[in-house]
């Protein structure tokens, strides 16, 4: 019977407590964001399926683990290399039990882990508009209206 994806990252993240120390090391943590990200990733020994981590989910297992250990958060996602598996990170996650196989980005995978989709903040077209003054213009036909009506009254 195949695990679900959210119980396979849940081992997943269980497993890489184990690596304690690990998490200090911002190098050891970009090769295993690099390793997590755009993998599939499975246990040979445990329940079936397999768990593929979206690169912003990978940055947050990471950063959660750096936490864990006292440590920063680190920018990882979009960083480039998502996807390489370095021998160090495969080594580790190996003794831990776990095997990885590249992605197929070119298809739907129902494992892949992401957060939910959520809307832009309400303020984020203002804040990202051309204009010194994105309220401008509603400010303006307001008063224009204004004054039309108080000529024609």
């Amino acid at each position: 019977m195949e695990a679900s994806p959210s119980r396979l990252e849940a081992e997943l993240t269980d497993d890489l407590l184990r690596l304690g120390d690990r998490f200090a090391d911002e190098e050891f943590c970009t090769e295993l964001y690099r390793g997590l990200s755009s993998m599939k990733w499975r246990r040979p020994d445990g329940p079936g399926g397999h768990v593929t981590l979206s690169w912003r989910r990978a940055e947050e297992l990471v950063n959660g683990l750096r936490h864990e250990a006292g440590r920063p958060s680190l920018e990882l996602a979009q960083t480039g290399g998502e996807g390489e598996l370095s021998d160090l990170v495969r080594d580790e996650l190996g003794g831990l039990g776990w095997i990885a196989q590249p992605l197929d980005t070119g298809r739907h995978d129902d494992a892949h882990v992401a957060q939910p989709e959520s809307p832009p903040p309400a303020d984020d077209g203002a804040r990202h508009s051309p204009a010194d003054d994105p309220g401008g213009w509603e400010r303006r036909a307001q008063a224009d209206a204004d004054e039309s009506r108080r000529r024609h009254s």
